[in-house]
């Protein structure tokens, strides 16, 4: 057998290995309802449309919220709706994600719950809403591992169990971690403000051979692991017309400003953080 088809087997073993995880455990997979005219706000691979449904309260409606099997860490995402938003009223909902990491995100997360949850909190989330006006909102994401373990509810979920792991190891070097901070413009790459937060973040949509590229910091991270990359394509239908965006959103906390390239590399990372949590598997 030559060397490339070893190669090429032994890459096979180790995809096998890696993923063929015990997917004994459920997780909760829902989202609320209104989501499904407005996915693009989770920032989350999409999901089939049977799972929106009744999310709020998944442990008490009677066994009938989804499951899905899972390998990996179950997820909630909670946070408040940036189109319900209004100087006068403040917040007037909560939307919410349910399911399987990864799944939702098709990233391996390296947080470890111990059994318990792993718990990010930021209640000055930066994100845009449906008319490209930039809000500040609530948001969280748990990372949990034990069957149906997503369950906090919209009533409640902000504040119980607490949150606290946004507040561990947000520093670089002992100093805040410096991000850009900047608004959308079509085809520039923006480096004029700065903020600081436990992460830093870029989100690019590329459409008809443009793109437009926000960055911002967090103090929470969807994807569960501290420097990484996650693609899809996402189909809207703006005046009923589907137009499909290419959207790759980043986190990063390994250096100062690191969210400041542009994203010809993104596809390498990506690649380089595949190989990475493939020999951490194996």
């Amino acid at each position: 057998m030559s060397r490339t088809y070893l190669s090429i087997f032994f890459f096979m073993a180790v995809l096998v290995e890696t993923f063929a995880d015990d997917f004994s455990k459920t997780c909760y997979t829902c989202a609320s309802p209104s989501l499904r005219s407005r996915w693009s706000l989770t920032g989350l691979s999409p999901v089939a449309d049977s799972s929106f449904t009744a999310c709020d309260d998944p442990s008490s409606n009677g066994g009938n919220t989804p499951t899905e099997p899972c390998s990996g860490p179950c997820l909630t995402v909670l946070f408040d709706d940036p189109d319900s938003i209004t100087q006068q009223n403040g917040i007037t909902s909560v939307l919410v994600v349910r399911g399987c990491h990864s799944t939702l995100t098709q990233v391996v997360a390296d947080r470890n719950s111990g059994g318990s949850s792993y718990c990010e909190v930021d209640t000055t989330h930066v994100m845009s809403n449906l008319k490209g006006n930039t809000v500040s909102v609530r948001k969280l994401v748990d990372f949990c591992s034990t069957t149906n373990c997503n369950s906090r509810t919209i009533q409640t979920g902000f504040n119980t169990p607490a949150c606290v792991q946004q507040t561990q190891n947000n520093l670089l070097n002992n100093a805040p971690l410096n991000c850009y901070d900047c608004q959308p413009k079509e085809g520039k790459n923006c480096q004029e403000s700065k903020c600081s937060k436990k992460y830093c973040m870029k989100q690019q949509v590329k459409v008809d051979g443009g793109f437009q590229l926000y960055k911002t910091c967090s103090n929470v991270n969807v994807l569960g692991v501290d420097n990484g990359c996650m693609t899809y394509d996402l189909v809207t239908n703006p005046g009923g017309v589907a137009v499909t965006n290419h959207l790759t959103q980043c986190f990063c906390r390994d250096k100062q400003f690191c969210n400041g390239s542009r994203f010809e590399t993104v596809f390498a990372t990506v690649i380089m953080f595949l190989g990475a949590a493939i020999l951490r598997f194996h």
